[in-house]
């Protein structure tokens, strides 16, 4: 336990400048999903028999992912014959409205940033939530 804590003492301060500079990402990076509905033959449920948390819902030719659910391990990119699921590199994912996180053919929506009165009335006290479905708690060791 004490090399531990000396080897942590010896690491110092490690941080990243976000947002201020573009964080440096893995090329692995699985980021937000892309689903195109009209790519979806009739009839094709591959991705959500696949789905292990049955994040993804299909109806017809429209598509979803629900992204509060999914713990973007790509197996639904790999089985869909169409190509039609994609992941990106797109890292930022936070939503203010629990229905912002279901990604489908639209345009995916990003919570905006807080109002001038909003920020004045919370200050610094706004605490973020963060939920980690599927990590091995790897990443908050590394920065911490």
């Amino acid at each position: 336990m004490l090399s531990i804590l000396t080897a942590r003492l010896q690491q110092k301060h490690r941080t990243t400048a976000y947002p201020t500079a573009e964080p440096i990402l893995p090329d692995r990076l699985r980021g937000r999903p892309t689903i195109d509905g009209s790519k979806c033959g009739d009839g094709c449920d591959a991705c959500t028999r696949v789905c292990p948390t049955q994040a993804i819902k299909a109806q017809g030719k429209s598509t979803s992912i629900d992204l509060g659910r999914c713990l973007f391990c790509a197996e639904c990119a790999q089985v869909c014959p169409a190509g039609a699921v994609a992941f990106t590199t797109e890292y930022r994912l936070a939503a203010r409205r629990r229905d912002d996180l279901v990604v489908s053919s639209d345009p995916y929506r990003l919570a905006e940033a807080l109002d001038a009165q909003s920020r004045r009335l919370f200050g610094r006290s706004l605490k973020l939530r963060q939920v980690s479905a599927g990590g091995c708690n790897a990443c908050e060791a590394d920065l911490n």
